[in-house]
């Protein structure tokens, strides 16, 4: 009879989880390939076994009847950030430094929203809902973008996608800021130093590299010709071209003592100095 009794309590008790557990998907591209065909967004849970919060989260919050009206029309995905591979990549690319924290991605993989730390179901589904009206805001200002006369709005617009890491959709938009002989030099030369950012941050170093050499000949002036020239150096670095890294960093402290990158630079400097000495 208790072995019975016991029996029916692990069920109870556990149940919450294996019913949260049974619909969250574990592939992304598994989820991707549900969402594209129903146009819905992708609730994203990034976890780990040892975060306690996590384990509350799908305990408490995921079973609800609030969390499971607020995501009915979302396909539901589980990464663990530990694992190696694609949850481990994902959380590296979305900057998930804390745990719990939940991704709402577009189709395409871009990020609609984000939500960090436990929260009670009916907070976290406001925390969802505020999500939904700022990504439905968002979409709109990017619906009225081919009307935009003014390039720097397309441009704030651009930065806008980049936070979302919809790098195709932001580099298409670059190339009408950068094409846009009406607009002004500095943000055109705006939008060549942010296209070799969209490129840095895809890994695409050579690319990247290319653009900041563009930006660089067409004679920049003030933050923009400090931040290109500094960047050279980073992506020497990211190469791990040590001593092109080196000799960009050593010319920037020539070129710009009185940067606010100047401290950077020296950092750079020593760093570099004391990895090869030790080689």
């Amino acid at each position: 009879m208790k072995r019975i009794l016991i029996a029916f309590i692990l069920v109870v008790v556990l149940a919450p989880d294996a019913m949260a557990g049974e619909k969250f998907l574990k592939s992304i591209d598994e989820a991707q390939k549900e969402a594209k065909a129903n146009n819905q967004l992708i609730f994203v849970d990034m976890f780990a076994q040892w975060c306690g919060w996590c384990h509350r989260m799908e305990q408490e919050v995921f079973p609800s009847e609030a969390f499971q009206k607020a995501t009915e029309k979302m396909v539901l995905l589980r990464l663990n950030t530990e694992d190696g591979k694609e949850g481990t990549r994902y959380a590296q690319d979305f900057e998930v430094y804390n745990l719990p924290t939940f991704l709402i991605l577009a189709p395409d993989l871009s990020l609609a929203g984000m939500i960090r730390g436990y929260n009670p179901a009916p907070q976290f589904v406001q925390l969802i809902s505020n999500s939904l009206t700022q990504y439905a805001e968002f979409k709109k200002r990017m619906s009225e973008e081919p009307k935009l006369k003014d390039s720097q709005k397309r441009l704030d617009l651009v930065k806008d996608l980049l936070g979302r890491r919809a790098f195709p959709k932001a580099e298409a938009l670059l190339t009408k800021v950068i094409a846009d002989k009406s607009a002004p030099k500095n943000v055109r030369d705006d939008a060549i130093f942010t296209l070799a950012v969209s490129q840095w941050n895809q890994k695409k170093m050579d690319a990247s590299l290319k653009t900041l050499r563009t930006l660089l000949s067409s004679g920049p002036k003030g933050e923009q010709l400090e931040r290109g020239s500094f960047m050279v150096g980073e992506v020497y670095l990211s190469q791990k071209n040590y001593p092109a890294a080196l000799a960009e960093f050593r010319q920037f402290k020539k070129t710009f003592p009185n940067s606010t990158l100047a401290k950077n630079a020296d950092y750079y400097v020593v760093q570099i100095e004391r990895s090869t000495t030790q080689n």
